[in-house]
């Protein structure tokens, strides 16, 4: 099972960084975070997309996973 601490650090250094940078980010960072075990929150970040901005659903979500 992927640690949240894992899961911290991918959406540090994929998810952020290349949604701030190009539209495609936000797919090439669920995909990274579902190659890495973390389906579940792949598809939370891929259902929030829908709701609202991208780059504030994913602080959202890293908030709520530190440790």
């Amino acid at each position: 099972m992927t640690s949240l601490h894992h899961i911290a650090h991918v959406l540090d250094s994929t998810a952020v960084r290349k949604i701030a940078t190009e539209a495609m980010g936000f797919m090439h960072g669920c995909i990274y975070l579902a190659n890495a075990g973390a389906y579940q929150l792949a598809a939370k970040i891929f259902q929030f997309h829908g709701r609202s901005n991208i780059l504030h659903s994913v602080f959202i979500l890293k908030s709520r996973i530190q440790v």
